[in-house]
């Protein structure tokens, strides 16, 4: 009877490890439409972009593929403190100068959220909470 259900465990088990590593990687346009089509739920894939802004906030940065931010094809990236000390010591204090102009691969989920007064979803973001989320840099 254990063996049965050990055996029953790993088969479960093996296709959830398979489809962790089978993500899609979306453009910022492809990441928008997701994210807006299965909102509230948050889209998981592996996000690729050429940074084309970045602000430093409380402790961490914002990374944008557009120059505006506060476009609707925008796909923000959000780097909380918490990963702040793997990525400096990666790429220096200055992440604006290391990383605007490069594209870079990120993984993670991308939610719709609202910003400002409105209610009403408006920006799509994701948050990156350790360094290791931070796939790629060229």
């Amino acid at each position: 009877m254990r063996v049965a259900v050990i055996l029953a465990f790993l088969s479960l088990a093996a296709p959830a490890a398979a489809q962790r590593q089978k993500l899609d990687t979306l453009t910022p346009a492809q990441a928008v439409s997701r994210a807006a089509a299965a909102s509230p739920k948050p889209v998981r894939a592996v996000f690729e972009l050429k940074v084309a802004n970045a602000a430093k906030s409380r402790g961490g940065y914002y990374l944008d593929s557009e120059r505006n931010f506060r476009s609707p094809a925008n796909l923000g990236i959000v780097i909380r403190p918490s990963a702040m000390p793997g990525l400096t010591k990666k790429y220096g204090t200055d992440l604006k100068s290391a990383l605007v102009g490069k594209t870079i691969k990120v993984i993670g989920q991308a939610r719709r959220i609202s910003v400002g007064k409105s209610k009403t979803p408006t920006a799509t973001e994701v948050e990156v909470t350790h360094a290791g989320q931070i796939l790629s840099v060229s």
